[in-house]
């Protein structure tokens, strides 16, 4: 199977089903049977990186090497030191002291917010962007990519979480502040976002304080709405949290 198939959703069910650690192979640049599938491969696994970064997991637990079929002397040197990485971070959530119930919300946040639309559109976009440009022929280099996909992962993975913990009850962006260890500017622009997706609404008010009843689904993505959940955007002034 070419490297370029390896979804980043793959991946992590490989971890919500107890692996330790997860290890692709591709074939060496220039030399993929499908063009580019290695490059595509390279950019999910970068992303997946950010996303296990984010929710606290080493991202060191995966690795993708480059090597040709005939490097077998490669690929062992290459397996041999990843087994040697993986036994000495141990099981899964231990080095990063996650553990139980944490451990198992913590995955599935990345989960949902590699498998989200937002992500895997801009996942898809990585390798034109750093080659063809966009539509206006700019070309964007690695740092300026890296900034993109820093923001649009914070706030995909803050989306999720929000939407895990708050499935149940209502919550408070301060009470969501605290769970996420976050600022509640950066939860309450991500409420504001959600609403207008239809996936949060004020439920009620205790006191000065609304109340958020949060969704997993909600309006379907436009292609306008999307482009603007990607962009930047700022929380409202004086919010009431």
């Amino acid at each position: 199977m070419c490297s370029g198939r390896v979804d980043p959703s793959l991946v992590m069910n490989t971890f919500l089903n107890g692996a330790d650690g997860v290890f692709v192979g591709g074939c060496l640049l220039g030399e993929c049977h499908y063009t580019d599938g290695n490059l595509h491969a390279l950019a999910r696994v970068s992303v997946t990186h950010k996303v296990l970064s984010f929710v606290g997991v080493n991202p060191e637990r995966l690795v993708m090497r480059l090597m040709s079929s005939a490097e077998g002397a490669k690929f062992v040197k290459y397996t041999t030191e990843f087994t040697d990485l993986i036994k000495k971070l141990g099981p899964l959530g231990k080095s990063e002291g996650l553990e139980g119930d944490e451990l198992s919300l913590k995955l599935e946040v990345a989960r949902r917010a590699l498998d989200s639309k937002k992500l895997k559109w801009v996942i898809g976009k990585k390798v034109e962007f750093s080659d063809k440009g966009n539509v206006y022929g700019e070309v964007f280099t690695e740092h300026e990519l890296g900034r993109m996909y820093d923001e649009i992962v914070m706030d995909e993975c803050t989306m999720q979480e929000i939407v895990l913990r708050g499935r149940e009850e209502l919550v408070s962006v301060k009470e969501l502040a605290k769970s996420l260890d976050t600022s509640p500017e950066r939860v309450l622009r991500q409420l504001v976002d959600m609403r207008r997706m239809g996936m949060a609404e004020i439920a009620e008010v205790q006191g000065r304080t609304p109340q958020w009843r949060v969704r997993a689904e909600g309006r379907p993505l436009s292609a306008r709405l999307l482009c603007d959940s990607v962009a930047v955007g700022g929380a409202p002034e004086n919010p009431q949290t």
